[in-house]
């Protein structure tokens, strides 16, 4: 079997399920169509331009259409009336995939505002994408609350709560740049944010990520209600990884996946929020129960190589074979 994807790390050939498929692999629109003809099934990325353009070409082309499966599709509550037109074409052409995998239970929103039906989704876990942060983190010390992050944070309550507390909190330069697009909430600046916040030099790289990460005595991923997925996973999955205590707010991606291995709170409450933070910074067994917990989650989610493994297993499995 031929598949044709933009997981570009994948090897050229997997065996998966008894089955031997050769993966061609392509980013762009012109070289996908370009292989489109010659393949078996098509599984795409995130990349959603990409989605939508290859959905697209089946619903004008119905006679050229292959099975599409989509992985990791990053949908939002549509709250404008742009949005919501925007949201009656994705639905259309939305219509056109197959099936979809994500890396979160609780597919409500999907449903609800796309038209993703329940029976077209399935689950299957993520993974940490720092799995080398532990090596290069150096000693893992614990000095303040941090949170970071673009997509769907929710700035505004996790500074309004840290506002409320005594201890020292931490946020990443890259916090202050434009998120048009990404749905971030951040209505402040350097000079009026609390006097216990500091702002870490931060330019959104890799590097700066572990070093800032592994300096946390609390981790914070505060993310919008409007958030319909797993925003925040991959940075609460690092922290996790590096056992480091997480306060996270309830919604897809975290109260569906997560238990003991995080301390879940209301979005957008931020007195609930201020509360979990003072708990996991003065209750030494919380915090170090939850880290351990969390730790162990991350670590048996193992690495690329089984994401891999689940995701085409599952492509396979969406449309009969087995």
């Amino acid at each position: 079997m031929k598949i044709l994807t933009n997981f570009m790390n994948a090897p050229d050939e997997l065996e998966v399920s008894r089955h031997t498929i050769e993966l061609l692999k392509a980013e762009s629109w012109h070289e996908f169509k370009r292989q489109l003809r010659c393949v078996d099934m098509v599984v795409i990325n995130c990349g959603d331009a990409l989605l939508y353009r290859t959905a697209r070409h089946f619903l004008i082309n119905p006679w050229a259409k292959k099975p599409l499966i989509a992985v990791d599709l990053v949908l939002r509550r549509p709250d404008t009336v742009r949005h919501r037109v925007t949201a009656a074409v994705k639905r259309v052409l939305l219509g056109q995939v197959t099936h979809f995998i994500h890396y979160f239970k609780d597919w409500s929103g999907y449903e609800r505002h796309f038209g993703v039906a329940q029976s077209r989704s399935s689950y299957v876990p993520f993974k940490v994408n720092n799995r080398h942060l532990r090596d290069i983190a150096g000693a893992l010390t614990e000095e303040y609350v941090f949170t970071m992050g673009r997509s769907l944070r929710d700035y505004d309550t996790f500074i309004r709560a840290i506002g409320r507390l005594p201890y020292p909190a931490a946020i990443p330069q890259f916090s202050f740049d434009d998120f048009e697009g990404k749905g971030a909430n951040f209505p402040w600046n350097a000079g009026n944010i609390p006097a216990n916040l500091k702002v870490l030099p931060d330019a959104g790289g890799r590097h700066d990520l572990i070093r800032n990460l592994a300096r946390a005595k609390v981790v914070v991923i505060p993310t919008h209600s409007a958030s319909l997925c797993a925003s925040g996973l991959s940075t609460y999955l690092d922290a996790m990884y590096l056992e480091k205590c997480v306060v996270i707010s309830e919604g897809p991606g975290a109260s569906d996946l997560l238990t003991n291995e995080a301390i879940l709170v209301p979005p957008h409450n931020e007195g609930a929020l201020a509360e979990a933070i003072q708990r996991a910074w003065e209750d030494d067994q919380l915090r170090r129960t939850t880290a351990a917990a969390g730790r162990a989650y991350a670590e048996s989610l193992g690495v690329e190589a089984d994401l891999l493994q689940r995701v085409f297993a599952q492509s396979l499995a969406a449309v009969g074979v087995r």
